[in-house]
């Protein structure tokens, strides 16, 4: 009985690829590689559509005070669900936890459509959020059992480029949908999500997907569940989170960051943290993040390289279309067709180097020139004025593209590489975890620099602008409440508060 209580697969379990395993292909694979192809999309496009909309959505409930949970609430329950989804996955069938995962997303989406309250918006877009925790490792985890070898690290970087391309593409449909269709069409807009998330299902279902080793039923995980699931970890690891990223969030723009409830926040993060660190030590290989996978030289790496690419991309997609609109006085449908180069790159650049992995097959080093090419592309982008050329504003974001297309697909590749098929799934929620809170993190360190810089800046250049006026209205709307002559003066201080967060 203990072993089948054991919350990971023993070795022995171990099934890795034969020879006379059916892989899919033709027809089959396009539709359940496009139906995964839609769903990685999904998950980043929710997160962000509607960082534009979010002035509309207020206006809509008639409040201004829950405006940092309409973004925090599904990125909590992301991060904060993420690192189970491991255990669940190989627990339970693939095919139906990917659909359960799929269903929770759809009816998220749903409750807030239908919300007629600002707390049940919140409560629709933490429900999504848990959907999507188990999306995307879902979609990694799916190409591993029905695809074969050769053709995984394609498919992997076409999926994880797809999320690049939501997140570029979602604040641009959000400011779409506020500019043309009005505020009442920005919380009902969530719509959108319901018919795809329908067509992911249905196809999934469909799909033969073979399991890499034999699991107990449903029932027998379902009354073992504190043996078979992390159940204490988790408990520790959720406050851990939300107290970190709330402490994060306010910091610097709710409230100070010397006040007693964002150090109260940290605080109790960091206790609850260390008290992680011990269970996950203390419980070992049934841990929610098992030891050994999180001890592994590959998997620590990627892990880290993920922390830090989801910050650098986080910022990127905010402050880039917010340049546009603020500087070159884009509307957010333009700024959307500016981002198109950006988007293309990287979504060009993450085929041709599977490509390439071909003749070189060793991840670290693409990540490697992946990373130097968005450390000089973001360099670039701090040089931007005014009066940039279409040269510029072009060609850093495609070089910046470029070099994240390579790199921020090279640590699931990697660890697909060297682990066993019953730990990828576990891997991968690890990696996706330091991706999303890498950029929660810097999002908000962005947001803290950009605010810091701003104030000063229009006092400098526009100083007879009410400041706290200009940083409420947003930068699409700004220039509708200054005089003609403090035009200039508010562009060069966007300009100046925008080159120094792309330092950051």
């Amino acid at each position: 009985m203990s072993e089948k209580l054991q919350s990971r697969p023993a070795p022995s379990q171990e099934s890795e690829p034969q020879k006379d395993i059916v892989y899919l292909t033709g027809l089959p694979l396009f539709l359940l590689f496009f139906a995964l192809c839609l769903s990685s999309f999904l998950i980043v496009l929710y997160m962000s559509v509607i960082t534009t909309a979010v002035p509309s959505i207020t206006t809509y409930f008639g409040t201004v005070e829950d405006v940092d949970w309409y973004v925090t609430a599904y990125l909590l329950a992301l991060c904060s669900v993420q690192p189970l989804t491991g255990q669940i996955y190989n627990n339970f069938r693939i095919k139906f936890t990917f659909v359960s995962f799929i269903a929770m997303f759809v009816l998220g989406s749903l409750i807030s459509a239908l919300s007629k309250r600002s707390i049940t918006f919140i409560i629709g877009r933490a429900f999504a959020g848990v959907g999507a925790a188990g999306m995307f490792n879902g979609s990694m985890v799916i190409i591993t059992a029905t695809t074969a070898p050769n053709l995984r690290p394609q498919l992997m970087s076409i999926s994880v480029s797809l999320i690049l391309v939501g997140g570029l593409v979602g604040p641009v449909i959000g400011g779409a949908i506020a500019q043309h269709l009005g505020w009442r069409w920005c919380k009902t807009g969530l719509w959108i999500f319901l018919p795809p998330g329908a067509l992911i299902a249905i196809t999934i279902l469909l799909q033969p997907i073979r399991e890499h080793v034999k699991k107990p039923k449903a029932a027998f995980v379902a009354r073992n569940v504190h043996h078979k699931f992390d159940l204490i970890g988790f408990g520790l690891f959720v406050p851990t989170c939300v107290m970190f990223m709330l402490a994060t969030s306010w910091g610097g723009s709710k409230l100070a960051w010397n006040s007693a409830t964002v150090i109260g926040l940290l605080c109790g993060s960091l206790a609850a943290a260390c008290l992680f660190g011990w269970w996950t030590r203390y419980h070992g290989e049934r841990a929610m993040i098992p030891l050994s996978i999180i001890t592994n030289p590959v998997v620590m790496y990627a892990t880290f390289f993920s922390l830090l690419e989801g910050g650098s991309f986080m910022m990127n997609q905010y402050y880039l279309p917010l340049w546009f609109q603020s500087v070159k006085r884009a509307s957010p449908q333009q700024s959307g067709i500016m981002m198109l180069p950006t988007c293309i790159s990287q979504l060009l650049s993450a085929i041709c180097c599977t490509l390439l992995l071909r003749v070189v097959p060793y991840a670290p080093v693409w990540g490697l020139v992946g990373n130097i090419a968005v450390a000089i592309g973001s360099g670039l982008l701090t040089t931007l004025t005014s009066s940039a050329t279409a040269a510029q504003w072009i060609g850093y974001p495609i070089l910046n593209g470029i070099g994240r297309g390579m790199a921020l697909q090279m640590p699931v590749l990697a660890v697909q590489a060297v682990l066993p098929s019953t730990e990828i799934a576990y891997a991968t929620a690890i990696i996706l975890l330091f991706q999303y809170f890498g950029g929660a993190v810097a999002n908000c360190i962005a947001k803290t620099v950009f605010i810091n810089a701003l104030s000063p800046a229009l006092r400098k250049y526009a100083p007879g602008v009410d400041v706290l006026r200009v940083i409420q209205a947003g930068a699409t709307e700004v220039f509708e409440l200054v005089d003609a002559k403090d035009v200039d003066g508010v562009v060069k201080a966007y300009n100046e508060a925008l080159t120094l967060t792309f330092v950051s």
